[in-house]
């Protein structure tokens, strides 16, 4: 069962101290303004990066298939393209068993086993990519180790707020935290792995489009939505009318992680990880529009991948701090057999203990007030967004 903790007290704000809060806001602001307005622009040359080729990939003791992404580096500017795919590579996976299977392109710059091999605890795995100029990139092996179990996943709810234009707004969250089984006699390097996902209906078949020179709008319902706009009845207009039933209307939102998370056995106590945070879930209309589902993976990892995952954890956390020193170039395992070929990622084996909550929306401790209306499908309204309902719902 999933634990709840109480509430911190909510910090109730002055009204007269919040109204010169947002009278002084509004003072920098305007102040800001006017002395960029001052300041005539700088056009400086930005330096082309090295080109790279970016490597990630994994493969587990679950069911495949596993795949592997092939991008690019690219210049940074604001007209360019973040990672470009590498498309018509040549992808391979190697046991220390000597079997092997090749990996299929599914979409550009993915590429997917087909299902012959299955990652066990004990074997090692590597890939060789041959790209499509001819140069060949290899991973080092990479030992699938042995992962606990997770034993329990609860949450505790934090009040807070955050600034906008116009002043403070509650910013609540849940942090979600794990008790775990480490594996004994073992190095004990683990990622954490959390994904939430909510339900949310919209109304696609509000939506409407501007008319130049009009004042209204006219109605334009999504196809999705089973709407049409048809004759009214009266001989007069038109009216929305419903043809069949919506197929964007209800939808499951996906959420994922911002960055790896991983703990290693400095964090193990008695041969468990105890109160490990994982993530955490905002409070607000439209995450509980119904219930919030919290699935959380514990993967096993060697060294080396705690060691990249690690470095992108920190170089993620520090990246809006300036005073933090420089943390190093992430690398990871995979090497180029052309020195001219620059290569960055990691393919990298790894057990996995997956267990999931929900958290209702009773769990808030204030009433949850309706969302917003959506006039959108939303498969539109919503990034990694489903029409397909979770097995776990």
């Amino acid at each position: 069962m999933a634990m709840i903790k109480r509430p911190r007290k909510i910090e109730a704000y002055n009204n007269e101290a919040l109204g010169k809060k947002r009278l002084l806001f509004t003072f920098m602001a305007i102040l800001t303004l006017g002395i960029l307005g001052c300041v005539e622009p700088i056009d400086f040359e930005v330096p082309e990066p090295l080109d790279q080729v970016i490597i990630q990939g994994m493969i587990s003791d679950q069911e495949g298939p596993y795949t592997v992404f092939i991008s690019r580096g690219v210049s940074i500017r604001p007209d360019s393209a973040l990672n470009p795919p590498i498309s018509n590579a040549s992808v391979r996976l190697y046991d220390d068993l000597g079997n092997i299977e090749d990996f299929e392109e599914v979409a550009p710059g993915e590429y997917a086993t087909r299902g012959a091999m299955r990652g066990e605890v004990g074997r090692s795995y590597h890939v060789r990519i041959e790209l499509e100029d001819g140069s060949v990139l290899e991973s080092l092996p990479d030992l699938l180790k042995p992962v606990g179990e997770i034993k329990d996943i609860y949450w505790e709810f934090e009040s807070g707020t955050s600034v906008e234009i116009f002043g403070e707004v509650p910013d609540d969250v849940f942090n979600v935290f794990v008790d775990s089984d480490a594996i004994p006699e073992e190095e004990n390097f683990m990622r954490w792995r959390m994904e939430g996902t909510f339900r949310i209906v919209t109304n696609p078949e509000l939506f409407e489009v501007d008319r130049p020179w009009f004042d209204l709008p006219i109605p334009r319902p999504r196809r999705c939505s089973g709407y049409v706009v048809a004759p009214n009845p009266s001989g007069r207009g038109t009216i929305v009318v419903q043809e069949r039933p919506c197929e964007c209307c209800e939808c499951w939102v996906n959420v994922f992680e911002d960055s790896p998370n991983v703990s290693d056995d400095r964090l193990v106590a008695n041969g468990q990880f105890r109160n490990i945070q994982v993530g955490t879930v905002p409070v607000n209309s439209v995450s509980f529009f119904d219930k919030y589902m919290v699935s959380v993976e514990q993967m096993s990892l060697t060294r080396t991948a705690y060691d990249f995952f690690r470095l992108v954890e920190v170089q993620r956390t520090n990246a809006n701090n300036i005073f933090q020193p420089p943390s190093g170039e992430i690398v990871g395992n995979v090497v180029s057999q052309d020195e001219s070929v620059r290569v960055v990622g990691l393919f990298w084996a790894s057990a996995v203990d997956r267990r999931f909550e929900f958290i209702q929306r009773e769990d808030v401790p204030y009433p949850v007030t309706p969302p917003v209306i959506f006039p959108e499908s939303c498969l539109l309204q919503f990034r990694n967004s489903t029409t397909e309902r979770p097995p776990e719902w």
